[in-house]
C-alpha cells in the first residue's frame, strides 16, 4: 500500500540536500595574470584559484588542466618539496605563447613571453644574494639586523644598506666569512646550513637553492655589483597573488606567489625568497614557502617582505558547512558599511543595536574616560530625537575631558616627563602644552608626528625637540621611534 510513496520519499531524502548544497565553480583565475621569462635560469611559479558560487575560493593548481598553444617556447615543471607540489613555467626558445588552463568547466588563458632564453646572466649581490639573508631571517631585528648586530656580525636591518653589508661580509674579517678557495667551506655557508655552531641555528638545508646561490656567488669571486660597471635595476614593486582568498574549514590551503618588478622592465619569481608572516596564526598559518593553511574562523593579513618592500593580502577563513543569512542593515556612516562588508565576508551576523543606556555608558567611557552623570543619563534617555546619539558624540568630542584623556595617552607614548639634568620641568611643561594645543585644535595625527620628528632648535622655543632631549642614545631613540610610530620592535 505504501510502496508507491517510498521511492519518491527516498529520492527527496537523497537528492534534496544535495541539490541545496551543490557548489559549482563560477570562475577560475591564474596568477600572476601574465608571465615574462628573461633568461635561461628564469622561471615563474603559477597558481590557479577557483571561485565557487558561494564565494569560497580553492587552490586548484594541481588538478587543473594545462597546455601550451605553442609548446616550443616554454615548458611546465612540477616541483616537489616539503610544502607540497608547485607548478613552474620554464623558458625554451624566445617567443610568445599562451598557456590554456581549465578546471570545473571553466577555462582561462595565460599569456607567456620568453626573451633571452639562451642567456645566463651572472649572479648579482644585491638581486640574488641579499634576498637570501632576508629569506633566512638573518637581517631581521632579532638577529644580525639588530642595531648592535649579533655575535660580532651585523647586517643592515631588512637589507637597507647593501653596500655596507657587502663590506662587512668580504672586508671586515678577510678570509674568515668568505673563502674563495673553498666556497662551500665558507663560514657564511657553514653556519647557515648548520655545519658549525650558530646561535641562530640552521637557516636552510645544504642542498637547498639558497645554499647553492651563496656558493655560486662565492665561486664566481664574491663580486660587488657596483664594481661591475653596470647599472643595477631598481626594485619598483612586489606583487603578491592571489589578491584575496576565502577559505572554508580548518584544512584548506592556498599557495601564494610573489613577483618582484624592476626598473629595467624585467620581473622575477621571488616566491621562495620573500619572508612571510601572518598577523593571526590561529586563523591562517603561513610557512616559509608561502603556503597558507586555514585554521579557526577569522581573518588574517599575510605579509611578504622582499628587499625593502613589504606587501600583504587578506585571507578570510569561515567554518565548513555553515548556514548564513545577513540581515538588512542601514549604516549611519561609511565606517558602518565597511564593518558590514567585513562581517559578510566572515559570515557573521551583526549584533543588535544596543539600547540607549548601554550606548551612553560605552561612548562616554571611550571618549572622555568617565562615567556619565545621573543628570546626563536622564537627559539622554528622555531625548526622543532620532539623531541624539551622534549629537551626544559631538558634545563629548568638544569637552575638555576628551582633550585631557588623549593628551594623557599621547604624553605616555612620547614619554613627556622631567628628567634630572636632561629635561627640566619648564621644558617638559612646554612640551606638554604643545601637545595639548595640537590635540585641542584637532590637528591630524600624521601632521603632528611629522612636526615632532622634524623638530629642530631650542627646547623652549620649539618644545617638540624635547623628544630628542629625553633620549640621547641614537640606537635607543631609533627603537623608540619604531615602536611608537611604526608599531614594531627592532
Amino acid at each position: 500500500m505504501f510502496s508507491k510513496y517510498i521511492l519518491p520519499i527516498l529520492l527527496m531524502i537523497v537528492t534534496g540536500p544535495v541539490l541545496a548544497q551543490e557548489k559549482l565553480v563560477e570562475k577560475i583565475e591564474v596568477f600572476p595574470p601574465s608571465v615574462q621569462l628573461d633568461s635561461s635560469r628564469d622561471f615563474q611559479s603559477i597558481v590557479v584559484q577557483a571561485t565557487r558560487n558561494d564565494g569560497v575560493t580553492e587552490d586548484v593548481t594541481i588538478p587543473a588542466g594545462m597546455a601550451f598553444k605553442h609548446s616550443e617556447f616554454a615548458g611546465l615543471e612540477r616541483v616537489e618539496s616539503d610544502a607540497g607540489t608547485s607548478v613552474r613555467l620554464l623558458p625554451k626558445l624566445d617567443g610568445d605563447t599562451v598557456l590554456v588552463v581549465s578546471y570545473g568547466g571553466q577555462q582561462v588563458e595565460l599569456p607567456v613571453r620568453v626573451r633571452s632564453a639562451a642567456t645566463e646572466p651572472p649572479l648579482s649581490f644585491r638581486m640574488d644574494v641579499m634576498p637570501v639573508f632576508a629569506r633566512a631571517g638573518c637581517n631581521m631585528g632579532s638577529c644580525h639586523g639588530a642595531a648592535r648586530g649579533k655575535d660580532g656580525f651585523r647586517l643592515s636591518l631588512f637589507g637597507f644598506d647593501p653596500a655596507g653589508d657587502y663590506h662587512r661580509l668580504t672586508r671586515e674579517m678577510p678570509g674568515r666569512r668568505i673563502n674563495l678557495a673553498n666556497p662551500a667551506g665558507s663560514l657564511l655557508v657553514k653556519k647557515a646550513v648548520g655545519e658549525v655552531p650558530h646561535t641562530g641555528g640552521k637557516r636552510f638545508e645544504k642542498d637547498s637553492e639558497l645554499a647553492d646561490r651563496l656558493i655560486r656567488w662565492i665561486t664566481a669571486g664574491a663580486k660587488d655589483d657596483l664594481k661591475a660597471g653596470k647599472e643595477i635595476p631598481k626594485l619598483l614593486a612586489v606583487d603578491l597573488y592571489p589578491p584575496t582568498s576565502l577559505l572554508e574549514g580548518d584544512h584548506a590551503t592556498q599557495q601564494l606567489v610573489a613577483v618582484a618588478r624592476f626598473s629595467d622592465g624585467t620581473d622575477r619569481d621571488v616566491t621562495d625568497l620573500v619572508w612571510y608572516g601572518s598577523n593571526n596564526d590561529s586563523s591562517v598559518a603561513i610557512n616559509a614557502s608561502g603556503n597558507a593553511a586555514s585554521g579557526q574562523r577569522g581573518e588574517s593579513f599575510v605579509m611578504a617582505r622582499y628587499d625593502t618592500i613589504t606587501v600583504g593580502v587578506p585571507i578570510v577563513v569561515i567554518p565548513e558547512k555553515i548556514t548564513f543569512s545577513f540581515p538588512e542593515t542601514e549604516g549611519n556612516t561609511w565606517v558602518d558599511d565597511l564593518v558590514d562588508n567585513k562581517l559578510k565576508s566572515l559570515r557573521i551576523a551583526p549584533s543588535e543595536v544596543c539600547n540607549d543606556e548601554t550606548f551612553l555608558r560605552r561612548v562616554t567611557i571611550d571618549l572622555i574616560g568617565l562615567l556619565p552623570t545621573n543628570e546626563e543619563r536622564d537627559t539622554f534617555l528622555a531625548d526622543q530625537a532620532p539623531d541624539k546619539r551622534s549629537k551626544y558624540v559631538e558634545q563629548l568630542l568638544n569637552r575638555k575631558e576628551f582633550v585631557d584623556l588623549w593628551v594623557m595617552k599621547w604624553a605616555e607614548i612620547l614619554q613627556i616627563r622631567s628628567i634630572n639634568n636632561i629635561v627640566d620641568k619648564k621644558g617638559a611643561l612646554l612640551y606638554h602644552q604643545w601637545l595639548d594645543r595640537r590635540i585641542a585644535s584637532n590637528q591630524p595625527i600624521d601632521d603632528m608626528v611629522r612636526d615632532l620628528i622634524s623638530a629642530s632648535g631650542g627646547t623652549f622655543e620649539n618644545p617638540p625637540t624635547n623628544y630628542y632631549q629625553a633620549e640621547r642614545d641614537t640606537l635607543k631613540l631609533t627603537e623608540n621611534v619604531a615602536q611608537a610610530f611604526l608599531g614594531m620592535r627592532i
